[in-house]
């Protein structure tokens, strides 16, 4: 027996679509549509899940990059500037466990919150425009790649405009 994800995830897909879905007495339209919209995040997590440690390495990638330009110009506290040396670490570890990586991304992502609402707290109009700048690129580049990576559920009005995930990861298509 197989039991992959890249193997199981369009089994399930497809036996909801073709024998579940197909019995759901019509009135019940609000749970045709969570069943549509579970179907729709297996086939994503089924056409993306090689992908998945490339997302999440990139978004460590950035997101410490964040951390640390926001570090030079906000006094960390001891969490933070542990998050970020163990983020620098797992960045440099190549062969690093994805599981490490998006426990270390969780952490970091608090540090990221915490030298955010330490540079606000200094009340410094300056600082909050730089703060703000750089929260804003990178959450641009994050909502870019998480359109992309549920672009197959139509959600996105004008879907040629997002470019695929593989690109913006930098893989092949």
């Amino acid at each position: 027996m197989e039991l992959r994800p890249e193997y199981l995830l369009p089994v399930i897909s497809k036996t909801l679509q073709d024998v579940i879905l197909p019995v759901l007495d019509e009135q019940q339209q609000v749970a045709q549509e969570q069943l549509k919209l579970a179907i729709g995040f297996l086939n994503i997590m089924a056409q993306n899940g090689a992908m998945q440690f490339a997302f999440d390495a990139d978004e460590l990638r950035r997101l410490t990059a964040l951390a640390k330009a926001l570090s030079e110009i906000v006094e960390g506290n001891e969490a933070s500037t542990r998050a970020i040396a163990a983020a620098e670490a797992v960045c440099d570890n190549i062969g690093v466990d994805p599981a490490e990586i998006v426990a270390v991304t969780r952490q970091l992502r608090i540090g990221v919150s915490d030298l955010i609402a330490q540079g606000h707290a200094q009340g410094n109009m300056a600082l909050d425009a730089t703060i703000f700048g750089l929260v804003n690129d990178f959450s641009r580049v994050q909502l870019d790649r998480d359109r992309a990576w549920v672009l197959p559920m139509g959600f996105e009005i004008g879907q040629d405009a997002v470019p695929p995930i593989a690109s913006q990861l930098g893989l092949r298509d």
